[in-house]
C-alpha cells in the first residue's frame, strides 16, 4: 500500500510538472508571406529548463476565413529545454499575407496564440519574439526581422 501511495504521488508530480512545461512553450516566430516558392511556417520554443513531449501537437494559421493546418508533430518528439521546433506549411497555400497562428496540445487545447500580423513584403522577414520566448502578452514581445527559422531570434 505504501508503494502505491508513493507511486501515485510521483505520477501526480510528473503530471503537474508536465502541465507547467506545456504552458511555457510558445510560438516564437512566424512566416506569413514567404519569398516566391516558399511556404508559411511556425516556430515554437521551450523557454524552460526541462524537456516537453510535443507528440501530437498541431498548429494553424488563420487569415480571415482561410485556415492553413500544419501536420501534427510525430509521436515521440521531445522539445528539449531552450529548444525549437518548426511546423512546415505548404507552398501551395494562398492567403492574404497575414493572419494569426495558434498552437494546440495533443488534446486540442490552445497552448499559445499570436495576435493578427500583416506581412506584405514577400521576403524572408518574419515576426519573432525578442528575446526568444519573451511572453508578456503584448505587442512589445514581437518584432519584424530577418528569418531565424529553428534558431534564436537574437543573432
Amino acid at each position: 500500500m505504501r508503494f502505491t501511495s508513493k507511486a501515485l504521488y510521483f505520477a501526480l508530480a510528473m503530471v503537474v510538472l508536465s502541465m507547467s512545461a506545456v504552458a511555457s512553450v510558445v510560438i516564437n516566430e512566424i512566416e506569413l508571406n514567404p519569398p516566391e516558392g516558399g511556404a508559411d511556417w511556425i516556430e515554437i520554443y521551450n523557454p524552460d529548463n526541462g524537456s516537453v513531449d510535443i507528440s501530437g501537437w498541431a498548429a494553424e494559421v488563420t487569415d480571415g476565413s482561410w485556415v492553413g493546418k500544419f501536420p501534427a508533430v510525430p509521436a515521440g518528439t521531445i522539445l528539449p529545454a531552450r529548444g525549437f521546433y518548426v511546423f512546415n506549411g505548404q507552398s501551395s497555400w494562398n492567403h492574404d499575407d497575414g493572419g494569426y497562428a495558434t498552437l494546440y496540445s495533443a488534446s486540442g487545447e490552445v497552448v499559445d496564440k499570436t495576435a493578427n500580423r500583416q506581412d506584405t513584403m514577400n521576403n524572408d522577414f518574419t515576426y519573432g519574439r525578442h528575446p526568444d520566448g519573451h511572453d508578456t502578452n503584448t505587442d512589445g514581445d514581437w518584432g519584424l526581422g530577418s528569418a531565424t527559422r529553428g534558431e534564436s531570434n537574437i543573432r
